[in-house]
């Protein structure tokens, strides 16, 4: 039987995805590799393909294509999503992985004649692999550990080997495995063992089901609406890595038992006493607190206003462009930043589906920002990692290009859903396509609910989902130019059928345009909260304490009335030219600048009577409406 690698199953999949001819150019850049070697990928596909009895087509100056009806699509796809990790031929870099996991899931030397049997390769290819990997760990502060007429042994801080034996877990994770394991966890039984190709033929494997398995109970008596997916695989993986490495009688810290009341309602610790109970395992205080988070206390204070600014103005600086000038950037990254460093469960192995396409797609950025966040954020540097940039790396490509447009096909994308992802895949649609409306973003967890009540008429998946009765079309989690040709195709195909579909919805008669009320007033909240958090610094010391809530609300409904052109208009005196003329003035005059914000004298003057000793009452006037 013809063997494929990951590489060339993901080619065949954008094949039987894409009915027109693709060229050899076009694979390679979505793969990140050289034409050459996705012509030697195309050898081993077709070699694959003629076993079935299908053939791969090929014409210089067109490209390659499938000429398949549907149903032989869709079962070659099947075959392919289903059995892709064991009948796949593991390259250097995937048989390096699970050469390390089972080095690192026992407490007894292996030896190199075991290795080769378990991972079915000859003896020198595993020797070949440990001088690899021996380099690898010792990067990592780890070692590996030759032991005579015994074998090989991974030694090293109990914290470092778990999350190396994570990332190994997360990184051969694809958004197939997420739906599958999230399809897992809402099943009312469990029907089947999901296996992980990392960790293939190792009790981690075994361990790992019945998490899934306690999870799955545990759900059943929660409201599941707010969850995080990522953080629930997070809770999956370690509770299983705790367990196995518990079972080799490793810890990851003391003995001391976990007897607090407050952390016995968290999800984390009721699957933690699930599995840790029928493992016959002690609830050890620091197996929690490594279930839990990454950080847990005694991370020093940062302003995160500061933080932001800095990022941004570095970064510009980096890659010549200038992101300091959209002040939307600010404000969403610093509710980002905000969420992300406030955020009692921080893990360090986060799954983000973009991470390899940001990387691949826009390398320079990615760099600027790594190298920026490195220096910039204090005492958290175990949680800068690859998601961590990627996921900033989000809110600055939102940058590069805004453009609002008119949609009239209704569709909800299901994706790993947050500010920056949603913003980013809804410009990068708005500025491709036309006549399309997203109506919601959903996660892998609530997909099926937002489509029935949305009522969608196309359904955008970075996941492949089931049962969806209507048009659905699968993309990459970072849509490239394919999945845009092929949304704006069904866009076309539905709009041919429905024809009604096809009137435009009108746009938001504000001064500031908006396809979604929604993502306008969010957009509006965080804006005037990054003006309150600021005016607060420069007034610091200066505020009447007993008017620090009316400040709130006078600044909140301030940025309100300036967006809908309705400032204050003095009634009665005039504003005092000294104000006007102040330094203060001046400092407030260029924040909303920064935030495209015009504001006049009179709501200047208005914010000195929250200062002490400022007046003590003044008239304003907006359409007829009187404040004091």
């Amino acid at each position: 039987m013809q063997q494929i690698t990951k590489r060339q199953i993901q080619i065949l999949l954008q094949l039987l995805e894409h009915p027109e001819p693709m060229t050899t150019k076009d694979l390679a850049d979505q793969q990140n590799v050289s034409v050459r070697t996705i012509k030697y990928d195309l050898d081993s596909i077709r070699s694959w393909l003629q076993e079935r009895k299908h053939d791969l087509k090929s014409k210089r100056s067109q490209g390659i294509w499938l000429t398949l009806n549907d149903s032989q699509r869709i079962k070659l796809k099947s075959e392919l999503m289903e059995v892709e990790r064991f009948e796949l031929y593991a390259d250097q870099s995937l048989r390096l992985d699970r050469l390390t996991i089972h080095l690192l899931l026992t407490n007894q030397a292996i030896t190199s004649f075991d290795l080769a049997e378990r991972l079915m390769v000859s003896k020198d290819t595993v020797i070949h692999d440990l001088e690899l990997l021996e380099k690898r760990l010792i990067s990592l502060d780890m070692k590996l550990e030759r032991l005579a007429r015994k074998g090989f042994l991974i030694t090293g801080s109990e914290h470092q080997i778990r999350l190396l034996i994570e990332e190994i877990v997360q990184k051969d994770l694809t958004d197939y495995d997420i739906y599958k394991i999230m399809g897992l966890l809402l099943q009312n039984e469990q029907q089947e063992v999901y296996e992980l190709y990392s960790a293939k033929g190792t009790a981690f494997q075994k361990v790992f089901n019945r998490v899934i398995d306690e999870m799955r109970q545990l759900l059943k008596r929660i409201d599941t609406s707010e969850l995080n997916y990522a953080e629930l695989l997070n809770m999956l993986i370690r509770v299983a890595i705790a367990t196995v490495r518990l079972q080799n009688e490793y810890t990851i810290g003391r003995y001391q038992l976990l007897n607090d009341p407050k952390e016995q309602r968290e999800l984390s610790y009721l699957l933690m006493q699930q599995v840790f109970a029928h493992y016959q395992l002690p609830l050890f205080n620091d197996e929690y607190r490594y279930i839990y988070s990454d950080t847990f206390e005694n991370d020093p204070q940062q302003d995160v206003m500061v933080l932001t600014e800095n990022l941004i103005h570095k970064v510009s600086k980096k890659v010549d462009h200038s992101f300091y000038q959209d002040p939307q950037l600010l404000t969403n990254l610093y509710a980002h930043l905000s969420m992300r460093l406030s955020r009692k469960q921080k893990f360090v192995n986060e799954y983000n589906p973009f991470k390899d396409d940001i990387k691949a797609k826009y390398p320079e950025l990615f760099t600027a920002i790594e190298t920026v966040v490195r220096k910039e954020i204090r005492g958290k540097s175990v949680l800068i990692n690859d998601s961590f940039i990627a996921y900033i790396a989000l809110h600055f490509l939102v940058s590069y290009e805004k453009t609002e447009e008119f949609r009239s096909v209704r569709a909800v994308y299901v994706c790993s859903t947050g500010l920056g992802v949603t913003s980013l895949i809804k410009q990068k649609i708005s500025e491709e396509l036309s006549n399309i409306e997203i109506a919601a973003f959903a996660s892998v967890l609530n997909a099926q609910e937002i489509i029935k009540q949305k009522d969608p008429d196309l359904v955008i998946s970075i996941f492949p989902i089931d049962g969806i009765e209507r048009e659905f079309i699968k993309v990459h989690p970072l849509p490239t130019e394919q999945d845009l040709k092929k949304i704006q195709q069904a866009v076309k195909t539905i709009l041919n059928q429905s024809p009604q579909k096809g009137q435009r919805k009108l746009k938001l008669e504000t001064s500031v345009n908006h396809s979604s009320l929604e993502d306008f007033s969010k957009e509006l909240i965080l804006q005037a909260y990054t003006i309150y958090e600021k005016l607060q610094l420069h007034f610091k010391g200066r505020l009447n304490p007993e008017y620090r809530e009316a400040f709130l609300l006078h600044v909140f409904l301030m940025v309100h009335r300036i967006t809908f052109d309705q400032q204050y208009t003095i009634e009665g005196n005039m504003a005092d030219q000294a104000v006007g003329e102040s330094s203060d003035s001046k400092a407030i005059q260029q924040l909303f600048n920064e935030h495209n914000l015009s504001i006049n004298q009179s709501e200047i003057s208005a914010l000195f009577t929250y200062i002490k000793g400022g007046n003590e009452k003044s008239e304003w006037r907006s359409d007829g409406d009187y404040f004091d």
